[in-house]
Order: C-alpha cells, then structure tokens, then sequence
C-alpha cells in the first residue's frame, strides 16, 4: 500500500502542477491582456467623460449668455428682421431736413446670413446741426441705417444742401 499511496501522491502532484501550468497559461494568454484592455478603456472612458462634462458646462453657460443678449439686443435682433419702408423713411428723415429724396442703389449680396441695400440721399438743412441730430435718431428707427462715406455738405444759400450714402441691413 505504501507503493500504492506514493504512486498516487506523485501523480495527484502531477495533476496538481499541470493544473497550476494550465491556470497560469490562462492567467498569460487570457486574463492578463482583457485587464489591460479593460483598464486602457477605463482610463479612455475618464477622459472623455470629463470632456463632456467641460463641454456641457460650457455649452450651458454659452446658452446662458446668448439668452442674455438676446435680451440685451432685442430691439436690434428685431430690427435686422423688419423691412425697410422708403416712405416712412423719407417721413422719418424730414423732421430733421427739408427736400429729402431717396434713390435706390445696389443690392450688395454678401457671403453672411444679411442683404445690404445701397441708397443715396439727398436732402436740405438750415444747419450741420441737424444732420448731427438725424444720425442720432437713426439710433431708434425700425431698420439698421448705416450712414457711409463721402458726405457732402455743401452751402446754397441759407440752406446747406446734404449727399449722403447709406446702406440698410435686413436679415434673410
């Protein structure tokens, strides 16, 4: 029996140590690179995860702002939509001169989200005053008035007579 006890001792030491060589060649080939995988995505997943936290966090606050300025510029968001009326313009322009005509330019198309409308106005005013006073006004009328270079101011008489360009802005 002691024959018998030692033969199976050594092979159960046998199965044992291929059991332990089977275990650790699962351990290399298998488990070793999933770990590394696996801790290679978490690290993958932090990352990103903070970036879309930053992101959201700014993507809030930029909300916050642009509500803000819509706000702020409503008067002149809504300005960029209203349509640019020549006779009321022309109305408009004569509580500040007298004679006033407006001929229609060019309309400028441009790369951007707006269409520029080219007009040339001409008009009569007693004092350079006055044309000081319209560009202040301009700052309340209805559309976007930009006033462009040259203007001409020339004396006739006792009337000063006034050439300006000017383009309006409207959104499409």
């Amino acid at each position: 029996m002691a024959k018998n006890s030692g033969d199976s001792t050594i092979k159960f030491l046998i199965y044992v140590l291929l059991f332990l060589i089977f275990v650790l060649l699962m351990l290399v080939l298998f488990i070793i690179p999933s770990i590394k995988n696996y801790k290679s995505k978490k690290s993958d997943f932090r990352t990103f995860n903070s970036q879309n936290v930053h992101l959201s966090k700014k993507q809030v606050d930029l909300s916050r702002r642009i509500e803000s300025y819509k706000k702020e510029n409503s008067k002149l968001l809504r300005s960029f939509s209203t349509d640019f009326n020549k006779t009321a313009f022309v109305a408009f322009a004569e509580n500040y001169f007298t004679n006033v005509t407006l001929s229609k330019g060019m309309v400028k198309d441009s790369q951007s989200q707006f269409r520029e409308y080219a007009f040339k106005a001409s008009s009569q005013s007693k004092t350079p005053v006055d044309f000081y006073r319209f560009i202040d006004a301009l700052e309340n009328y209805p559309s976007i008035v930009k006033i462009n270079f040259p203007i001409t101011l020339v004396s006739k008489g006792k009337n000063i007579e006034l050439d300006f360009n000017m383009s309006i802005y409207k959104a499409e």
